[in-house]
């Protein structure tokens, strides 16, 4: 079907049409992302558009943004734009939109933290999710190829951690400019994707598109000079590819076809000839003035008010309207409806009018657009892409703009920060080094936050040529720059530096050369060269007697086995330490939080974490958060709050994804996989541990616990023996030397669990003996999970004396509060009570463990504790023959409750692609025909909650 002006519709996208139904029908029950691919013109915009109809028609919600090239550095330009539009056309209320401003106008109170970064998106994700109810939610963001790094950073997050909620993300890129970290995340995200690469229209296609009166000659040729592109060959058919295409030069206010600024001017695409002069040949056909305001419409963004168009137009108010009348009836431009604002009729016409205009010109037409939005009051963070093309070396008053926007948006868009902090450095006359200073700090602290260690590191060189010896911040500065280089996995490089600056200063017992051994000691524990730590922890007490790095390092001993029984203990210590100490000793105190986790116990470990990472919060050491997140939900988990230490845990990933460090990375990813394997999405966890692993190979730390955590997936998986292999080869051997004591002391109870279930008591046995070895007598942990282990191994040959002793342990666990453990011990005592006939002490074990694991994301588990009472015939109900396995049961337990899918994965911490595969599954075992049929079967079947 052809049309007589634009191409409104899809000819030859007719089976991508049908695609879009159908990622809209399935994500009635899931949430789905579309993505749209193809070269510039080539219809993305246009099936979007037809995208966001068809989900209208159904009474969907839609919010529609676009990401361009000359607002790069503007952050969450596309976000704003799509729930600014929803804003004035669906009449949102204020309250749905209120967490949105706040995370994307950066508003007051924001700090420059990555934790700040992660909740503001956690935040955004909320939103959407309430956004979409009840009808669901369609966000399309188009040219996502031009989005600023934290619209990038956003959607990473939500295609990692989807909404929970009838939302589908559709994007729009041109795949060889889409961000890598962008790429990755869709090809790795949690939610279904469809993928849409866009082909050229094939010549049929072009001649229904222009219509039967067009001859086949020129159909030919337009498709050849188009290459099939529809934008293309729409703007060769109104130009009529003739010379009248080209518009008269030789005015600075017209808008040239080509000229020596055009390929210097801006990184635009490249375009055949004639596409880009049928692109300006509307403007042949209006006066000068008009192709004027054209000209400056395109420096002013891509929503143009007509106020700022004509201040920088330099015309009367009036004249601009006139001018905008005949650019809009040439189509040049199009209105924004509601919104008094006006745009390009597509992106590529907006960019071939910017790179044509001369440079010159240009600069003066965005000095008077920021002019003009300082005289209204506009803040710096709106003003400053305008700024920061205009200003001239030596404007220290922009200078000062260009920081204080950077300072508004550090904590949202460090990326965005940091091309403005190097804008208002070029700005700045060379005679200021303190000023430089301070800004190359704030500088290095953005680019790090943005996930730029290498330019972070760069920028501290920068800094420590200009500190002279002896300058008060000098060592401060030398133990950030170590901190990137081992963060960079360049620990040996963080070690001699710090050494080195350490041998150039003249007094041992000077504060700065204190701190300097402080954090040496820290990278041999971590290196576990634990004798150097300790000479360098002497060191510290010997010439700092009294000092505050002295108590830290008699605290820190303790862990180098070094210390003395006087020493304060690490807990005790941060209690009495000032904000300030620790602050300038962060990463020690992330060891010592570790430390006093095992050594006091969750409850006192997470009020002084919740301390530290508010200390470490106000001082901007964003780079320490995933060390102390993930000892928090390590315990958050000892206390069996499995669901908050998931939550816990996720922050410290995502803050590890954007900081860009493997290290933290993958203490952030063991972590997860601890959990998911305690929750019972065993394959999930051996997925995120075999990440985990990855992450720790590169960065060299981790390296043998993520390994451990991966061999305890794996055995939990049903993986028994290759799982029992990868442990002792991850803890270097069958003594396990390489583990921490106590991930030493949980593998030595997991094997013998394991050994003793495959019918290997001898083997069993052995992991006893270790475990007893290993185990400090004088330790409430060290005994219980000793006591749980050798327990295991008599388990077979002496079952009431094995109840017995795990029973003991529990007890012991308890008193530990080592929750998740107790409940282990209380399942193994109840089974071995059962096989020695004792069904009532039997069933107060199961209920002690089912006590254990009341938090619904303790799924595993839970389903586990409800099959041994069931296997003991001690529920009084059947299951009717059915067998399934821990996490189908938990799942089915929900089915019958009548969860939907999406509610079952937000409950257990699920994917909604793997509830499905469980559901069929579930349904086939219990031999219903549909969901509603096995739901209610399962009512009758499942034993009670």
């Amino acid at each position: 079907m052809a049309v007589s002006s634009g191409f409104s519709t899809l000819v030859g996208r007719e089976a991508e049409s049908a695609v879009l139904r159908e990622a809209l029908r399935l994500t009635g029950s899931a949430a789905q992302v579309v993505e749209v691919v193809g070269e510039p013109g080539i219809g993305k915009t246009r099936l979007m558009a037809e995208l966001a109809e068809q989900a209208r028609q159904q009474g969907w919600r839609t919010v529609t943004g676009r990401a361009t090239e000359f607002e790069q550095d503007v952050p969450f330009a596309p976000l704003v734009e799509a729930l600014d539009d929803h804003a004035h056309r669906a009449g949102a209320a204020p309250a749905d939109l209120r967490p949105l401003e706040r995370v994307l106008l950066a508003g007051p109170g924001l700090d420059d933290s990555a934790v700040e970064r992660f909740r503001s998106m956690r935040a955004l994700r909320q939103a959407l999710e309430e956004l979409a109810a009840p009808s669901g939610l369609v966000l399309l963001l188009d040219d996502v190829h031009w989005a600023d790094p934290s619209s990038v950073d956003l959607l990473e997050f939500l295609l990692r951690r989807p909404p929970v909620a009838r939302i589908l993300l559709a994007v729009a890129y041109r795949p060889a400019q889409v961000p890598a970290r962008l790429a990755a995340a869709l090809a790795a995200g949690q939610s279904t994707v469809h993928r849409l690469r866009l082909a050229p229209l094939r010549e049929p296609d072009v001649a229904m598109l222009l219509g039967s009166g067009v001859g086949a000659a020129r159909v030919r040729r337009l498709h050849r000079l188009s290459g099939g592109n529809p934008l293309y060959l729409e703007a060769l058919r109104r130009a009529d590819a003739g010379p009248a295409a080209t518009p008269p030069a030789g005015s600075v206010d017209a808008v040239p076809v080509d000229g020596p600024e055009t390929s210097a001017a801006v990184d635009t695409v490249e375009l055949p000839p004639e596409v880009r002069a049928a692109l300006l040949a509307d403007l042949a056909a209006v006066g000068e003035l008009d192709r004027a305001v054209a000209a400056a419409a395109a420096v002013c963004g891509y929503e143009i008010e007509p106020a700022l168009l004509a201040a920088v137009a330099q015309l009367p108010p009036p004249a601009t309207l006139r001018s905008i009348d005949a650019l809009t009836s040439r189509d040049v431009l199009q209105p924004v409806a509601g919104t008094g604002q006006f745009r390009f009729r597509h992106p590529l016409v907006r960019q071939v009018v910017y790179a044509s205009t001369p440079a010159g010109w240009r600069l003066g037409a965005h000095a008077r657009a920021a002019a003009y939005l300082a005289s209204v009051g506009a803040p710096p963070r709106v003003r400053a892409h305008h700024v920061a093309r205009s200003a001239s070396a030596g404007d220290t008053e922009a200078a000062d703009t260009l920081v204080a926007a950077a300072r508004a948006v550090g904590a949202q868009a460090p990326a965005t920060a940091v091309a403005w902090l190097r804008a208002a450095l070029r700005l700045l006359p060379a005679t200021a080094p303190s000023e430089h200073g301070d800004l190359l700090m704030y500088l290095a602290g953005r680019q790090a936050a943005g996930g730029r260690l290498d330019d972070a590191r760069a920028t501290m060189g920068t800094v420590l040529d200009q500190l002279p010896a002896g300058h008060p911040r000098r060592a401060d500065a030398v133990a950030w720059t170590a901190t990137l280089l081992r963060l960079l996995g360049q620990t040996d490089e963080a070690r001699l530096l710090l050494a080195d600056e350490l041998a150039r200063l003249p007094e041992r017992g000077a504060p700065d050369a204190l701190h300097l051994c402080l954090q040496l000691a820290t990278y041999a524990v971590m290196r576990g060269r634990l004798r150097e730590a300790g000479e360098l922890l002497h060191r510290v007490i010997e010439h700092g007697p009294g000092t505050a790095p002295a108590r830290i390092a008699a605290a820190l001993q303790q862990m180098t086995g070094y210390g003395t029984p006087g020493d304060a203990a690490p807990g005790q210590l941060i209690d009495t330490l000032a904000d300030e100490d620790i602050a300038r000793h962060i990463d020690l105190f992330a060891w010592l939080c570790w430390s006093a986790l095992y050594l006091d116990g969750p409850h006192e470990s997470l009020r002084r974490l919740h301390r530290c990472r508010r200390v470490a919060v106000a001082a901007g050491h964003g780079y320490v958060l995933p060390y102390l997140l993930s000892a928090q939900a390590f315990a958050q988990a000892r206390l069996a709050r499995i669901g908050a230490a998931r939550h816990t845990a996720e922050e410290a990933t995502t803050i590890a994804r954007l900081l860009g460090a493997d290290e933290p990375l993958a203490l952030a990813l063991l972590t997860e996989c601890w959990l998911l394997r305690c929750a019972g999405a065993y394959e999930e966890a051996v997925a995120v541990g075999e990440q985990a692993v990855a992450a720790a190979t590169s960065s060299r730390v981790w390296l043998a616990t993520a390994r451990a955590m991966l061999a305890f997936a794996r055995i939990a998986a049903g993986d028994v023996a290759g799982g029992r292999d990868a442990m002792v080869t991850a803890g270097g051997g069958p003594q396990l030397p390489d583990l921490y004591p106590h991930n030493r002391l949980m593998a030595c109870s997991v094997l013998a669990e394991s050994a003793a279930a495959r019918g290997l008591p001898a083997e069993a046995a052995r992991w006893a003996d270790l475990a007893e070895q290993v185990a400090d007598p004088g330790r409430d942990v060290g005994r219980g999970l000793a006591a749980l282990t050798r327990a295991y191994a008599r388990a077979a040959a002496e079952p009431a004396a094995a109840a017995q002793q795990a029973a003991t342990a529990a007890s012991v666990l308890v008193d530990a509060e080592l929750l998740m453990e107790a409940g282990r011990a209380w399942m193994l005592a109840a089974a071995c009570h059962g096989r020695a006939g004792d069904l009532s002490t039997a069933r107060r074990g199961i209920e002690q463990a089912l006590a254990i694991y009341a938090d619904d994301a303790a799924a595993g588990p839970r389903r586990e504790a409800l099959a041994l009472r069931h296997e003991l015939g001690l529920d009084g109900d059947s299951a009717s023959g059915v067998e399934l396995t821990a996490q189908e049961a938990r799942i089915a337990e929900l089915i019958a409750a009548g969860r939907s899918d999406v509610e079952i994965a937000n409950q257990l911490f699920l994917s909604v692609r793997t509830v499905r595969t469980h559901v069929t599954e579930i349904c086939e075992k219990v031999g219903g025909p549909d969901r509603a049929t096995a739901a209610s079967r399962l009512a009758r079947i499942l034993p009670p909650r």
